[in-house]
């Protein structure tokens, strides 16, 4: 039976998706809780990883190394970056970045992993897109770029639009598609969008976010069961 690991930084982000998993109960890593159960056919382990990119590659690493991920989905909301996206679109994505580390220090000569631009898996992120057309929702493919902050200053925004041509931000999905590309793991990042990543993005995120959260898991949900 394939393992499917969900990690989600936040609970308004991973409500919908526990309470969907069938005879669930949970298991613990350490300080680290996953709730396990069926769903779809599948093993389904969910994880609330709490903000940011640590916290993000160490829940990554146990859900491969200790609980058998087959496929990681990291699923949650995300701030706008390409003018194209509008609230309550979901993005799927082709690539991760870090906009917060130099590429070169990645992808450098003499630099491990020498990759600095993580790919999502091209079936998980076509399926996502296939279920968004169904269902009826925006769907945008495009890179997805994660860092230590969020981002709600416009001057910001373009800054890292420019560095990285990334047309989402937010605090963790780099560094899951970082480790999961270290261990040869299928990945998707599947985010929906809560705020414009400008000078309204903190209010609009207050606003639109457990919205926009239960899209997202919707929308993974439904992932788990065409896996």
């Amino acid at each position: 039976m394939q393992t499917i690991g969900i990690i989600c930084a936040m609970n308004s982000e991973l409500a919908r998706i526990k309470e969907a998993l069938h005879n669930s109960e949970t298991q613990q890593v350490g300080r680290m809780t996953f709730h396990v159960g069926k769903l779809g056919g599948k093993r389904v382990a969910a994880a609330l990883c709490g903000i940011g990119k640590v916290n993000a590659a160490a829940f990554t690493q146990t859900l491969i190394s200790n609980l058998g991920a087959d496929y990681i989905i990291n699923s949650g909301v995300s701030g706008a970056l390409s003018s194209s996206l509008h609230i309550m679109d979901i993005v799927a994505a082709t690539d991760l970045m870090h906009h917060d580390l130099f590429p070169n220090f990645l992808e450098g000569e003499g630099y491990f992993p020498n990759c600095a631009r993580f790919p999502a898996d091209e079936r998980l992120s076509g399926l996502v897109e296939e279920i968004c057309k169904e269902q009826g929702v925006p769907c945008v493919r495009g890179r997805i770029v994660s860092g230590e902050q969020f981002v709600n200053d416009s001057a910001l925004k373009t800054q890292i639009i420019e560095k990285t041509q990334g047309i989402t931000t937010e605090m963790e999905g780099a560094a899951v598609g970082h480790v999961c590309y270290l261990n040869n793991i299928p990945f998707t990042v599947v985010r929906c969008i809560s705020d414009g990543a400008d000078d309204n993005g903190a209010m609009d995120f207050d606003t639109f976010v457990v919205h926009a959260a239960e899209r997202c898991a919707k929308i993974t949900l439904a992932l788990v069961e065409r896996i």
